[in-house]
C-alpha cells in the first residue's frame, strides 16, 4: 500500500478580505508542516 492521501479544503467568498491570501498561505504551510 502507498502513502495515505490527506486533503483539506479552504472556502472563500472571493475578495471579501484584503488579507485572505496571507491566511490561506499560513493554513497551507501549517498543514504541510503538521500533516506532511
Amino acid at each position: 500500500m502507498g502513502k495515505e492521501i490527506k486533503k483539506i479544503a479552504i472556502l472563500t467568498g472571493g475578495g471579501d478580505c484584503s488579507g485572505l491570501n496571507a491566511v490561506i498561505r499560513s493554513v497551507v504551510k501549517t498543514a504541510i508542516t503538521k500533516y506532511g
